[in-house]
């Protein structure tokens, strides 16, 4: 199954109508995208072409047309919360700035022979004894918070859990087995 490209064309125009103090400007814009994913990559691009000079305090917008599209359908970033625990309100800054960079899928390393800091609820010794402190552990609602958060900017998380070759986790969680 391929993910349609979120190709999109974003045009800016100004028109001025009157001399002086009279003189009205009117900025208008036009988004074209084909999906939905178009849409969202356009308005970002809008929101950076959106700036405030220091001494004049107002919006300013330069006339600009773009036509955007990504050169590689997969654009990622890998965290690895298993080697070095990341605090939720962390993770959900990184999908923030992979959103304004375009970036459309978090690989996330969530566990490993370091640190096993994922609540389950089948196992939960799992993160009482694998995780680096009870503090370091993202609960099931944590998880679905940072999944939801990436789903509205477009970003596809892409959980790691690797097993069996990195199993020192289910050593502490399972001593006698």
């Amino acid at each position: 199954m391929s993910v349609p490209t979120p190709v999109y064309t974003l045009e800016i125009s100004l028109t001025e109508e009157g001399e002086g103090e009279e003189a009205v400007v009117q900025v208008s814009g036009r988004l074209d995208a084909h999906t939905v994913w178009g849409v969202l990559r356009g308005l970002e691009t809008f929101s950076q072409l959106v700036h405030i000079p220091e001494p004049e305090n107002v919006y300013r917008l330069n006339v600009t047309k773009i036509q955007d599209a990504p050169r590689f359908p997969h654009r990622g970033l890998l965290v690895d919360t298993a080697r070095h625990f990341l605090p939720k309100n962390i993770l959900l800054d990184v999908l923030d700035s992979m959103a304004w960079n375009k970036l459309n899928v978090l690989h996330w390393h969530i566990v490993d022979d370091q640190s096993f800091p994922y609540e389950s609820r089948i196992f939960p010794n799992m993160s009482r004894y694998g995780a680096y402190t009870p503090r370091h552990v993202y609960t099931q609602d944590d998880v679905m918070d940072i999944v939801d958060f990436a789903r509205y900017r477009g970003i596809r998380v892409i959980p790691e859990f690797d097993t069996p070759g990195h199993a020192q986790g289910f050593g502490k969680a399972f001593p006698r087995q």
